[in-house]
């Protein structure tokens, strides 16, 4: 495995051989063909920077939805959640916005501008905590975009009105008891799928080792609120199953993993369906892939918070914002073979969607409340700079990870990104504008193409992270979480030896705990119940048991043999 990566390098691979789509990247020279030079949306205003930004009150809580019926649905859907927000900031009604399917970013600004906030009037009723209701056909991703460059964004979008529900019922469930005492600390997961790829094992080199090494220290100076910070991901062997059985904990925690994202196979998507079924799946190169389907209902990291890295882990756009560059490099013949090829995934039905594998999660009763990830192409450019030098900023990543475990809502966790969108957007401006008024003057200029160029690539890379699910949730301590009412346990009492009536004795429903002698919580102890049953019973395998349930193995094994003992001291 080459230490020596490209400098950039695209973290997306084939749907049906898991190759890499650029197995050897392009060259930083590359950058220099963006030949964009339009100007994007920089914050209009800030809000009340002097308030706390995770107090609802104070910043306030909206939902944009679609026009027509569909958006009239929705609304009645997520109901329940507008009335907790509601009260939440105060009583003071939620606003609702309403918006069509398709905008421009220029047509998003105007928007934002004419409907959202007019300038009319100060500010203090305007969201900035805004929840966008429906897929990416439903609600533009321009205006995504355009409003998170200084609100707290999110989107829920799902196929299925009973998953919308499922959604508000477990954001619920996890807000309904206290917030946590102040040291609870949650635990943090780092997984890089090492499938010794150039564009992995330059994440994991520029990102993910440097990233752990700067938390871990953060940490042990207690300025990393994280109980334990784990770095996964076998080095020879990279496998879901790893991760499966980290992530089926009932703990609250972060997950970040680095991977490539499923793009289109080789002859390309069978129909519509398929693409939306498996685009942007978490590939484990040979080792297989995690789809949408695998997580819709087994625990997958329950009431926490995932973000993932990769091409189309967080959806498809309808056109990509690096289509003309890369037809500008095959044009300059800096790029072999043909940006057809990278671009496969776009949808053929000029449909974008948000990807099935977050869908499925944030559906999941014991997934997380939110997830952050891409929409677009993912590039190393997030946090490889090339601008001023080939720098390495794994630090703007793990912000959002230490806001998140501080539990700050995620919204403003997100922030800790798209502020350096900000950063770059306001640099590269200023580039164009020098350039701009020197022609206008009739002055000589020499534009710096190759920083305008990887400005540029920066600028979008960043643009593309999103956060779906409510930017109102935050991350819950462990024993702040409610989980889902028990399931009634069905308890046959074995006939007594010559005792004829009892040969078929009723069930005894019940949902109580055993003996007040246990130390575990109501909670825990009918998972255990429940869980012993089918163990005793002989149902299905102690290992499988415990992780459907959410339960420690070792616990489970101590618990089965303490009532066998005491089931042969009563028959004694």
């Amino acid at each position: 495995m080459s230490s020596d990566a490209p400098d950039l390098n695209l973290l997306m691979v084939h749907a049906d051989d898991r190759d890499p789509v650029l197995p050897e990247g392009l060259p930083d020279q590359a950058a220099r063909a963006q030949g964009a030079t339009e100007k994007t949306v920089s914050p209009s205003h800030l809000w009340d920077e002097g308030r706390d930004p995770n107090d609802l009150e104070a910043q306030r809580w909206g939902v944009i939805a679609p026009q027509g019926p569909q958006g009239d649905r929705l609304l009645e859907i997520l109901a329940p959640l507008i009335a907790v927000r509601r009260a939440q900031q105060g009583g003071h009604e939620p606003r609702v916005y309403r918006v069509p399917p398709r905008m421009s970013q220029s047509e998003a600004m105007r928007w934002k501008k004419r409907e959202f906030d007019t300038g009319a009037d100060l500010n203090l009723e305007v969201p900035r905590y805004q929840l966008l209701l429906g897929d990416l056909d439903q609600v533009p991703l321009a205006l995504q975009q355009v409003q998170q460059s200084d609100g707290y964004v999110g989107r829920v979008a799902f196929a299925a009105e009973d998953d919308y529900a499922a959604y508000v019922d477990k954001v619920l469930r996890y807000e309904r008891r206290a917030a946590a005492a102040a040291d609870e600390q949650a635990r943090q997961l780092f997984f890089t799928v090492h499938d010794g790829t150039a564009a992995t094992t330059a994440g994991h080199r520029a990102l993910i080792g440097p990233g752990v090494e700067v938390v871990r220290r953060r940490q042990a100076a207690g300025q990393y609120p994280a109980r334990e910070i784990l770095e996964l991901g076998d080095r020879e062997l990279p496998s879901p199953d790893e991760l499966l059985a980290h992530v089926a904990e009932p703990e609250p925690g972060v997950l970040f993993t680095l991977s490539h994202g499923e793009g289109a196979p080789r002859g390309g998507w069978r129909s519509h369906e398929e693409q939306r079924r498996r685009q942007g799946a978490m590939s484990f190169g040979r080792e297989g892939h995690l789809t949408g389907d695998d997580l819709r209902t087994r625990p997958f990291m329950p009431g926490g918070i995932w973000f993932m890295l990769a091409c189309y882990g967080g959806g498809t756009p309808s056109t990509s914002a690096y289509r003309h560059w890369l037809a500008a490099l095959q044009a300059a013949g800096q790029f072999r073979g043909k940006a057809e090829s990278v671009l496969a995934g776009l949808p053929a039905d000029d449909r974008p969607f948000i990807a099935a594998l977050p869908k499925a999660a944030l559906a999941n009763s014991d997934g997380p409340l939110a997830f952050m990830g891409h929409i677009d192409l993912a590039w190393t450019y997030s946090f490889q700079e090339l601008d001023s030098g080939a720098t390495n900023r794994p630090a703007r990543f793990m912000a959002i990870t230490r806001s998140l475990l501080k539990r700050d809502r995620c919204g403003v966790s997100l922030r800790e990104l798209t502020r350096f969108f900000d950063q770059t957007n306001i640099e590269l401006t200023s580039l164009y504008d020098q350039e701009a008024q020197a022609k206008a003057l009739g002055h000589a200029y020499e534009a710096d193409a190759a920083r305008q160029g990887h400005l540029w690539m920066l600028r979008q890379d960043l643009a593309a992270y999103v956060l779906l699910g409510d930017p109102a949730v935050r991350l819950p301590a462990r024993e702040e979480a409610e989980p889902p009412a028990p399931r009634p346990i069905e308890v046959h009492t074995p006939s007594p030896a010559n005792h004829s009536e009892a040969t078929n004795p009723a069930p005894v429903t019940t949902t109580s705990p055993p003996s007040a002698a246990s130390a575990a919580p109501v909670s825990a102890v009918q998972a255990l119940e429940e869980a012993l049953m089918h163990v005793l019973h002989a149902e299905h395998a102690l290992a499988a048991i415990a992780v459907r349930l959410g339960v420690a193995q070792g616990e489970l094994d101590r618990r089965v043999a303490a009532y066998r003992a005491a089931g042969r001291r009563t028959a004694e």
